[in-house]
């Protein structure tokens, strides 16, 4: 005979094979708290405290004693195995530790595997890891499920403890194992849920930086430090800045660098689990079910069946916990967009609620968003509902105002869970409220129903889609664990693919489960296809298909919104501002804010940061289908015109901002500049970096759609004034797309601006691959041609500007005595051309040039003088040259203290300029001038944050060179003795 108990995610007793019938969760509640203290004698009175939460009522002891004889009975075939005894002082239930009677309990196996990895961790870490891993596999949600109590509250904490930290110990085996892909979707569903548990977050960084995404891992550590100085005035703890200095130090991780727990952490859980569980805590009453007298009103119970699982939704189901015990609003809307799962959210948890309204259970489907079937009335449903309440149907009244309140006459003071599944509007909701704060109310819908929450006080859940972990968890509990972790990537691309959308994952699942033997990776690869994504999702239901439940929010919408959505789904980026939004629909921007309004309260789109607006993978490909069908082919690219319209005149005005003296691309493209609304348009520099680094995929998805609409000059223009800010951010690998996509665009143009366009253009990509760190033939093959181009239109200012990328691309060749002359030349180009502020900063390339000749007091004189006119004026981009020059001439004669302030002051300036490019060569020069110096404490902060800055950049070949003087410094720093 076999006996099974499980804990770790409900109770459960199975008696060989068999489950026994353990009856309502308070008997329940009786036997955890007889199964905490297995083997020990619980008194009464610590059972009907534990039971009835130190509030026992009036015949509570004979209630007690009938749950026990109703569980001795359940339990009897177990025989001497699982024994519930009388004791003195109380009972006890005895559980047989005799191997031969194959007795085991889940929370007990728990914590003996965890002590056997803990004693194997240091010399058998393989092992170790499989016992942790299999320890955690037998956990299945929270200690004891549902059940209630104060004191069960405090045994699920305090094992909740002990489970995070045998997750700790197995992270660390893991990635010390080199296994850190396994561990990603499961540490960020963490660190999401405890944001500044810093070990949680150093494996998270350890595990990052490990699978090569050290500027998440970088970034990952900046936004904790952020939040505990914030909230708490603290920096992180030494390790995880240790952590921090070690990733920033070195190209890889070694494996298992960190070790961020250990043995007396679960030793510690452990301990705590087995303290303080009798206190007695005043909690609320939860009396019996009242007994009815022959005349009492039905007690309706109209519940649907639950859904057989529901995956990743803890913490919502804690928030309607906590919402129902808050004392305030007794109704609670439900909303998300379609196919987040609220019905069977709301379904499951009124399923494990039933206890607290013994009065009964109304249900209606209200239909609001039903394919093919109009939304229920008001009438409609309080007939159904007075109709479960007992009253003869025939002498219900027609009126809605006299239905209305003979059904909250019925319902008052009455203990009820009313649950409005799919409700459309406000307007059909609220004559469906009791009137009555005993009973509950639970809504769904995919609107927000505002109304209530400003009218009624309702409490509001918005059901996003699941996290990696719960969609991870979705796929595992209908698959089966073993089936997905064969298939992981697989795996991950179906989630990734259907949006972590729990109908979506259902659908996937159900094909799945169809064919068992139809791999993963074939039905990752089906909807891989994003245009043929929603056709993979279609299960020919018009409930359960994707297509079809949009379809419903789509049809509800006002022609307005519905065509601004269709929009939204054609237009390029990750997400839209409101401007933008204005001028893809050709409206105010106050109208296009209702509209968005609409789309938010309907779910189908989000405001994820104020001002910008995102729609779900799934929604916009749904939305780009309707868009594409919606009007005729003018209309719609006369909306993506005026989109493109908006993006090239706000970027260039922004652009001017920021390089007031560079070359217009308006200018450039033969256009006078458009006046731009003022409400759209940044006021400073900093201002403008902020908006082109949140445009900045729009932007270039927006350059690229000019040229499938034959706007060919409208591309260039955005390429050409995007190179600015990419430059400037370090994006590199963006740099130099944008760089092709506007050459190409510039080859297109036709007109008497064509060579000019296609000469900045050459240069453009040139300056990308010089930033790339790319000088070839390919760079000198660009420059050369815009030369000709320039030459070619007598354009004696973009001569001149070549002239300086060639002095660029020879002294990275180290051709310094032909860079010289090509630094001549540009500076003779800028007097011709009368610009003066070009021509001081002609000088101090010429100075540059002049030093890698050896010719310092000559190079040092070309550059003050650059430096001084560039002050003079206020260009700012030439007085950080300038800066930078003097402080590399001073370290090459010999001066690294005058070079270190000259190099201090470049910073001050390119920081103001927001030129992070330029900002990470300057520490990397500085810290050399600290090192020069003997000052080690200061060159090794400069390093370390120009190494960041190249890592945030994709800057591979300055990184592994900023990391090796790093390391030699450190080492070097290591090694000497002390004075």
């Amino acid at each position: 005979m076999t006996v099974r108990v499980s804990v770790l995610g409900g109770l459960h007793v199975e008696i060989d094979g068999r489950p026994a019938e353990l009856g309502p969760p308070r008997r329940q509640s009786v036997l955890a708290s007889l199964l905490v203290d297995a083997n020990n004698v619980v008194s009464a009175d610590r059972l009907t405290d534990r039971v009835w939460n130190g509030r026992p009522p009036n015949g509570a002891r004979q209630a007690l004693h009938s749950y026990l004889s109703r569980l001795r009975a359940a339990l009897q075939p177990a025989g001497e195995r699982m024994l519930i005894e009388r004791r003195s002082g109380g009972y006890v239930l005895r559980l047989s530790h005799n191997p031969a009677d194959d007795v085991t309990m889940d929370l007990h196996q728990f914590r003996e595997l965890t002590a056997q990895a803990r004693a194997l961790a240091v010399n058998d870490s393989a092992r170790a890891a499989v016992l942790l891993e299999t320890a955690l596999g037998l956990w299945h949600g929270s200690a004891f499920g549902s059940l209630e109590g104060d004191w069960l509250d405090e045994v699920r904490a305090h094992t909740g403890e002990e489970r995070l930290q045998a997750e700790i110990a197995r992270n660390d085996l893991l990635l010390s194992q080199g296994r850190q892909a396994e561990l990603l979707v499961e540490l960020r569903s963490r660190v999401e849920a405890n944001p500044t548990h810093e070990r949680l977050v150093g494996q998270l960084m350890l595990a990052l930086h490990q699978e090569g995404r050290t500027a998440h891992a970088l970034e990952l550590y900046e936004h904790l430090r952020r939040e505990l100085a914030e909230s708490m005035g603290t920096d992180p703890a030494p390790e995880l800045r240790r952590l921090h200095l070690e990733i920033l130090g070195s190209p890889t991780a070694p494996v298992g660098k960190l070790i961020v727990s250990q043995d007396s952490d679960i030793q510690a859980a452990q301990a705590r689990a087995t303290e303080s569980r009798d206190r007695r805590t005043p909690g609320p009453d939860f009396p019996e079910a009242r007994e009815e007298a022959a005349s009492s009103p039905a007690v309706p119970s109209q519940l649907p069946l639950p859904p057989s699982s529901l995956s990743g939704r803890a913490r919502e189901q804690t928030a309607l916990d906590a919402a129902r015990s808050a004392g305030t609003s007794p109704i609670t809307v439900i909303c998300g967009m379609g196919g987040t799962g609220k019905t069977s959210l709301a379904l499951c948890w009124a399923h494990a609620n039933l206890e607290h309204y013994p009065d009964g259970q109304l249900y209606v489907n209200l239909r609001g968003f039903d394919p093919g079937t109009a939304p229920l009335t008001p009438q409609e449903g309080l007939r159904l509902f007075l109709s479960a309440l007992g009253v003869d149907p025939r002498v219900i009244p027609a009126d809605l105002e006299a239905q209305t309140g003979l059904y909250r006459s019925l319902t008052a003071g009455r203990r009820i869970l009313v649950l409005l599944d799919n409700a459309c509007d406000v307007e059909q909701v609220r004559p469906l409220l009791p009137g009555s704060s005993s009973c509950t109310v639970l809504i769904t819908s995919r609107n927000r129903l505002t109304g209530l929450i400003a009218a009624e006080g309702a409490h509001l859940l918005v059901l996003e889609p699941l996290t990696p972990d719960g969609a991870a968890r979705l796929l595992a509990d209908r698959l089966g664990k073993q089936r997905v972790s064969g298939e992981p990537e697989a795996a991950a691309s179906l989630i990734a693919a259907c949006g972590r959308l729990p109908l979506a994952l259902a659908v996937v699942c159900a094909r799945a489960v169809g064919d068992p033997q139809l791999p993963l990776a074939t039905l990752a690869a089906e909807l891989d296809q994003a245009g043929t994504r929603l056709d993979a999702l279609d299960t020919g239901d018009l409930s359960t298909s994707l297509r079809a439940v949009f379809d419903t929010s789509y049809g509800a919408l006002l022609p307005d919104a519905a065509r601004l959505l269709g929009l939204l789904g054609l237009a390029p980026g990750h997400d839209i501002g409101l401007p933008a939004a204005a001028a893809l629909t050709g409206l105010p921007p106050v109208r296009a804010r209702v509209l968005l309004r609409a789309l938010e309260d309907a779910h189908l789109l989000r405001q994820h940061i104020p001002g910008r607006y995102s729609l779900h993978d799934l929604v916009r490909l749904y939305a780009a289908e309707r868009g594409a069908h919606s009007g005729s082919l003018e209309v719609r690219t006369a909306a993506l015109t005026a989109l493109t319209g908006f993006y090239v005149e706000a970027a260039s005005a922004a652009r001017a901002l920021m390089d007031p003296y560079g070359t217009s691309s308006a200018v450039a493209a033969g256009h006078a500049p458009e006046p731009t609304d003022h409400a759209r348009q940044p006021e400073d520099s900093a201002e403008a970096a902020r908006w082109f680094e949140a445009e900045r995929s729009c932007l270039l998805g927006t350059a690229t759609l000019a040229g499938t609409l034959g706007l060919h000059s409208q591309a260039w223009r955005l390429c050409w004034d995007a190179h600015l800010l990419l430059r400037r951010c370090g994006h590199v690998h963006d740099l130099l797309e944008t760089s092709e996509t506007g050459l190409a665009a510039a080859l297109e143009v036709q007109g008497p601006t064509a060579e000019r366009l296609q000469g900045l253009a050459h240069r453009a990509v040139a300056s990308a691959l010089l930033l790339a760190g790319r000088t070839g033939p390919e760079t000198f093959e660009h420059l050369s041609r815009a030369l000709l181009l320039s030459e070619r239109t007598d354009d004696l200012l973009n001569q001149a500007h070549t002239h300086q990328g060639i002095v660029m691309a020879l002294d990275n060749a180290d051709q310094s005595e032909a860079a010289l002359e090509h630094a001549a030349r540009s500076l003779d180009l800028y007097v011709r051309a009368g610009h003066q502020l070009w021509e001081a900063n002609a000088y101090n390339t010429l100075g540059w040039c002049q030093a890698g000749l050896g010719q310092y007091e000559a190079a040092h004189a070309s550059c003050l003088l650059s430096l001084t006119t560039c002050r003079n004026h206020g260009f700012t981009q030439g007085e950080a040259g300038a800066l930078d020059s003097l402080g590399h001439i001073s370290m090459r004669a010999g001066r690294p203290g005058q070079a270190a302030s000259y190099f201090r002051q470049a910073l001050e300036v390119q920081r103001r300029r927001c030129d992070a490019y330029e900002e990470a060569i300057t520490l990397s020069s500085l810290a050399e001038a600290h090192h020069a110096l003997g000052e080690q404490t200061q060159a090794e902060a400069a390093w370390q944050q120009a190494l960041a800055l190249y890592v945030s950049q994709h800057r591979a070949a300055r990184a592994e060179e900023t990391r090796a003087r790093l390391e030699a410094a450190l080492a070097a720093n290591q090694t000497t003795p002390a004075a």
